[in-house]
C-alpha cells in the first residue's frame, strides 16, 4: 500500500517523451467503418487541445477521429509507445503512415495485447517525418472519459505502466479487505452501518476496477467485459445510493438534523433510479440514466458533505469521522465529474488521486466504525452496571444480589451461606441528624464492610439500611466468623455522624443454603435470625435458631 501510495500523486514519467500537438473532430455519418483517415480538405473541421492535459470526447454515434502531431515538426526515430491514458470504453484504431492499422479496446481480454489497466498502448516504429498519427474512436454510447495521450520510449513506459499496476492493485486489495470486513462485522454485529459500508466500498471497487480497465487486464473479468457501461453505472449507482446511507446511520443525521430526514434519502433514491435506468432494456432509459449521472453526482456531494459539517457542528463525533474519510474523496469525484464538461482538463492526475483517496477513506471509516461499535459497548456495559448498582453504595441493588444468590443456589457445589446486615438505630438517625448523614453512614458501613470481605464474596443493599452478604464456599460456623470480624470492625471505625450520637452498629443475622432448599426459604431464615439479633440487644449476630451451626471442614 505504501509503493501505491507513492504513486498515487506522482505525475507520468516526462522523460524520454515526445511533445505532440493534438486535434478532434466528429466523424461525418457512413454506413460502415471508415477504412482510411480524413481527406485533408475535411480537415478543417478538426478542434485544436492541448495533450499536456486531458480531452473529452463527445460520445457520437458516428466516432470521432484525433489527430495527433509531434510539437517539433518531425517524428524521432526509433520505437515508441504511443500510451492513451482513460480511454474510455469502445474501439480505438490507430492509422499511421506506411503501416498497417491497429485496433484495440480496454474490453478486449486477448492476453496477447499490451494492457496496462486504463490504458491502451500502440507500438510505433520507424514514423515518417511529420505524417500524422489518426485515431478513431468508436466511443461506448453509454460511457465516456477525459483521457491523455503520450509517446513514450518503451523503458519510460514500462517504468509508468508497472507503477501504475503497482498503485491500483494495492488500492482494489484495500477496497476489497476492507468490504469483506464490513459485512463479516455487519452480519456478526448485525449492524445496517457495517453492510451499507460494505455495499458502498464493494461498489466502488467495482466501478473503479472498470474505469482503470483492471476489470478487463489483468482480471479479464468476461461478465463484465460483456456490458462494460452497465456494470460501471450500476456500480456506481449502488455506491452512491449506499454511501448515502451509511453516511446517515453512521453519523446518526436523523438525530442530529432531524428536519433534514428526507433529503438523504431523496439522494440516495436518485442513485438508485440511475441503477434501474441502467438495467431496463430500452436505449432511451439508459441513455437517461446516462445523462443524469454526472449531474447527480455534482448534486450529491456536496449536499450531503454540507449536511455532515452542520451534523458534526451539532456534536455528532462520527459526522466527523466521515468527513475526514469522506471529503477529499468527495471532492475529487466531483471535479471528475466537472472534467466530462471540459473543465480541470490540465488535472491528469485527479484518477489517481481518486484511487488514492478510496483507500484512505476505506480505512478512516473502517477506523470510524469500530470505534462507533466500542462506545456502544462500553455504553451497553454501563447501562448494565448502572442496572445493577445501587447509586448511593456503589454495591449491588436487590434485583442483582437476587440473580446473583439464584445463581449460587443452581451452581454451587460447596456450602453457601447469607448474612443479612442491619444498621441498628437507622430511623433514630435520620430523625436527628438528617437524611443526609443517614446517607453518609450507609456509605461508610458499606466500606468498612468490603474491607473485611473477600474478593469473590457479595455484598449488596438489599432495602433501606438492610445490606446482604453472600459468603460462597462458607458453612454456617465459618459464615458466623465472618458476621463477628464484620461487627468488630464497625465498632473499632466506630461510625457516628456527629458527637452527640453513639458509635453505629450492627446487627447481623446467618443462615445456610440447605440440600434443595429454594432462594425465599433461605432468605426468610437469615431474615428471621437478623431480627433475632435486633429483639436480642443489636450489635450481635445470630445464626437461624432451627439449624444447628457446622464445625468448619477439616
Amino acid at each position: 500500500m505504501t509503493l501505491g501510495l507513492s504513486c498515487a500523486l506522482a505525475l507520468p514519467a516526462r522523460a524520454a517523451q515526445v511533445a505532440l500537438r493534438g486535434a478532434w473532430m466528429m466523424a461525418p455519418a457512413q454506413r460502415t467503418t471508415p477504412a482510411q483517415p480524413p481527406a485533408v480538405a475535411t480537415a478543417h473541421a478538426l478542434q485544436t487541445f492541448n495533450t499536456g492535459g486531458l480531452v473529452h470526447l463527445p460520445r457520437g454515434v458516428n466516432g470521432t477521429w484525433v489527430r495527433l502531431q509531434p510539437a517539433a515538426g518531425t517524428w524521432p526515430a526509433g520505437v515508441w509507445m504511443l500510451a492513451i491514458d482513460q480511454p474510455g470504453l469502445g474501439v480505438v484504431r490507430l492509422y499511421a503512415a506506411d503501416q498497417a492499422p491497429q485496433q484495440q479496446a480496454l474490453e478486449n481480454l486477448d492476453r496477447g495485447v499490451l494492457h496496462p489497466p486504463g490504458q491502451l498502448v500502440f507500438r510505433l516504429e520507424n514514423l515518417r517525418g511529420d505524417a500524422p498519427l489518426w485515431l478513431f474512436f468508436q466511443a461506448n454510447a453509454w460511457l465516456g472519459s477525459s483521457m491523455h495521450f503520450a509517446l513514450r520510449s518503451p523503458q519510460a513506459w514500462a517504468v509508468q505502466a508497472n507503477g501504475w499496476l503497482a498503485f491500483v492493485t494495492s488500492v482494489l486489495t484495500v477496497l476489497s479487505v476492507m468490504s469483506l470486513m464490513g459485512l463479516w462485522f455487519g452480519l456478526l454485529l448485525r449492524d445496517r452501518a457495517y453492510l451499507f459500508y460494505a455495499v458502498y466500498v464493494l461498489a466502488y471497487a467495482l466501478l473503479s476496477a472498470v474505469s482503470t480497465g483492471y476489470a478487463f487486464h489483468p482480471l479479464e473479468l468476461g461478465w463484465v467485459a460483456d456490458d462494460p457501461a452497465m456494470v460501471a453505472r450500476v456500480a456506481g449507482g449502488m455506491a452512491g445510493a449506499a454511501s448515502i446511507l451509511f453516511a446517515t446511520r453512521f453519523a446518526d443525521l436523523p438525530r442530529y438534523l432531524p428536519w433534514s430526514r428526507h433529503i438523504p434519502q431523496g439522494l440516495a433514491g436518485l442513485f438508485l433510479g440511475i441503477v434501474l435506468l441502467s438495467l431496463v432494456p430500452w436505449t432511451a432509459a439508459r441513455a437517461l440514466g446516462g445523462w443524469l449521472q454526472n449531474p447527480v453526482v455534482v448534486l450529491a456531494g456536496p449536499s450531503v458533505l454540507t449536511l455532515l459539517v452542520l451534523a458534526w457542528l451539532r456534536g455528532s463525533r462520527y459526522a466527523g469521522f466521515f468527513l475526514l474519510g469522506w471529503s477529499p474523496l468527495v471532492i475529487l469525484t466531483v471535479c471528475d465529474s466537472l472534467q466530462s464538461f471540459n473543465l480541470l482538463q490540465s488535472w491528469t492526475w485527479l484518477q489517481r488521486a481518486s484511487l488514492a483517496a478510496a483507500a484512505f477513506e476505506a480505512l478512516v471509516l473502517i477506523a470510524g466504525l469500530a470505534d462507533r461499535t466500542l462506545a456502544a459497548r462500553r455504553d451497553h456495559r454501563q447501562a448494565l452496571h448502572r442496572a445493577e448498582v445501587d447509586a448511593l453504595t456503589g454495591t449491588y441493588n436487590r434485583g442483582a444480589l437476587l440473580r446473583r444468590l439464584q445463581n449460587m443456589l443452581e451452581t454451587e457445589t460447596g456450602p453457601l451461606s447469607v448474612l443479612f446486615v442491619d444498621l441498628d438505630h437507622f430511623k433514630r438517625l435520620n430523625d436527628h441528624a438528617g437524611h443526609q448523614a443517614g446517607d453518609q453512614a450507609l456509605v461508610a458501613l458499606v466500606r468498612t464492610l468490603r474491607l473485611e470481605l473477600r474478593e469473590h464474596d457479595v455484598l449488596g443493599r438489599y432495602g433501606g439500611e438492610e445490606f446482604m452478604v453472600l459468603l460462597p464456599g462458607q458453612s454456617l460456623s465459618q459464615a458466623l466468623g465472618v458476621a463477628e470480624r464484620l461487627l468488630e470492625a464497625v465498632r473499632n471505625r466506630r461510625l457516628a455522624i456527629s458527637a452527640d450520637l453513639p458509635g453505629l452498629t450492627i446487627s447481623i443475622g446467618a443462615a445456610e443454603a440447605q440440600m434443595g432448599e429454594s432462594m425465599p426459604q433461605l432468605l426468610k431464615r437469615a431474615d428471621q435470625a437478623m431480627y433475632a439479633a435486633k429483639h436480642n440487644g443489636r450489635d450481635q449476630v445470630q445464626a437461624d435458631p432451627r439449624l444447628p451451626a457446622r464445625a468448619p471442614a477439616g
